[in-house]
C-alpha cells in the first residue's frame, strides 16, 4: 500500500490498463456482445458519425441543384435560340411575300396608257427615306447607270408615285405626290373634260382644286394624270373623298385619297 501511495500516477495507468484487458476478455468470450462499456462508446461513435453524415447528404443535394440548375439554363438558352430562329424565318417569309406582291404589282404598271410603246420601266428598290414617316422624299438603287434621269415618272402597280428629282450612279432620289412642293394635273375618269390640279398636304394626303368651279365632281370619282406637264395621261392618282366649294378664293376644293399606300412602298417602276 505505501508503493500506491508513493507512486499514485503509475498505480492508476497500472489499475486502467488492468480494467481494459478485463473488459476485452469479457467481450471476447461473450461473442462480441456490447456491453456497457461498449453501449457508451458506440453511442459516442453515432453522435459522431450523424452530424457528418447529415453534412455529406446536404452537400451532394446541393450538388445535384447545382447540376440541375445548369441543365435547366442550358435548356432555357436552347429553346431561346430555337425561338429566335423562327422569328427570323417567319419575318423572312413575310418578307418575301410583301416583295412578291410589290412585284406582281409592278407588272400591272405595264398596262398604263399613258405609257408609249417606245418607253420602258425600270423596277427598282427602296433603300433610305429623306427624314419623315412618310414617303415624301425617299432614294432608290437605280440610276443614270440603267437610264434614270431627272424628272422621270415614278409608279407602281397602284397608281402615280412621283418623280425623279436627282440622280446618279447607282441611285435615284424621288419626290412623292403627297410632298407639298409637287403638283400634278388630273382630270375625271368619269367625264375627262373635269380637269384640275393636285399636290400633297402635311398629313400625307392629297388635296387639289377643280379649275372650273362649277365641275361637277362627286365622291368617289378617280382621278388619272391628264398628260399635262410632265406626267402622261392615264395614270391612277386616287379617289376624290370629298368636294367643298371654298367662298373666298371661288373654287370647288376636293380631298384626295391617294391610290398609292405611302407608308408602305417597297418596290417602284420609273418610267424611262
Amino acid at each position: 500500500m505505501r508503493f500506491i501511495r508513493e507512486h499514485k500516477l503509475f498505480s492508476l495507468l497500472i489499475t486502467v490498463v488492468l480494467v481494459l484487458c478485463i473488459t476485452m476478455i469479457v467481450s471476447f468470450k461473450t461473442g462480441g456482445v456490447h456491453n456497457f462499456l461498449g453501449n457508451i462508446l458506440q453511442g459516442g461513435a453515432t453522435n459522431v458519425q450523424k452530424p457528418l453524415a447529415g453534412a455529406g447528404d446536404s452537400v451532394k443535394s446541393n450538388l445535384r441543384g447545382i447540376f440541375k440548375f445548369k441543365q435547366v439554363v442550358a435548356e432555357n438558352e436552347e429553346l431561346k435560340a430555337e425561338v429566335s430562329a423562327m422569328q427570323k424565318k417567319v419575318i423572312e417569309l413575310s418578307l418575301k411575300k410583301n416583295e412578291l406582291q410589290q412585284l406582281q404589282e409592278l407588272s400591272n404598271a405595264l398596262n398604263y396608257e399613258g405609257v408609249n410603246a417606245n418607253r420602258n420601266l425600270v423596277s427598282a428598290s427602296i433603300t433610305s427615306l429623306d427624314g419623315s414617316n412618310w414617303f415624301n422624299i425617299f432614294t432608290i438603287d437605280r440610276g443614270t447607270e440603267s437610264g434614270i434621269k431627272k424628272d422621270c415618272i415614278v409608279v407602281n402597280g397602284d397608281g402615280l408615285v412621283g418623280k425623279v428629282m436627282d440622280c446618279g450612279n447607282g441611285w435615284s432620289k424621288v419626290v412623292s405626290i403627297i410632298d407639298e412642293s409637287n403638283s400634278v394635273s388630273f382630270m375625271v375618269l368619269r367625264d375627262m373634260s373635269l380637269i384640275g390640279i393636285v399636290s400633297g398636304d402635311s398629313t400625307g394626303s392629297l388635296s387639289g382644286f377643280m379649275l372650273d368651279n362649277k365641275a361637277s365632281v362627286i365622291e368617289g370619282d378617280t382621278l388619272v394624270t391628264s398628260n399635262m406637264g410632265l406626267y402622261p395621261e392615264g395614270i391612277k392618282i386616287g379617289k376624290i373623298l370629298s368636294v367643298k366649294y371654298n367662298s373666298d378664293t371661288q373654287l370647288k376644293t376636293v380631298k384626295i385619297q391617294p391610290s398609292v399606300s405611302f407608308k408602305s412602298l417597297q418596290k417602284v417602276a420609273v418610267i424611262i
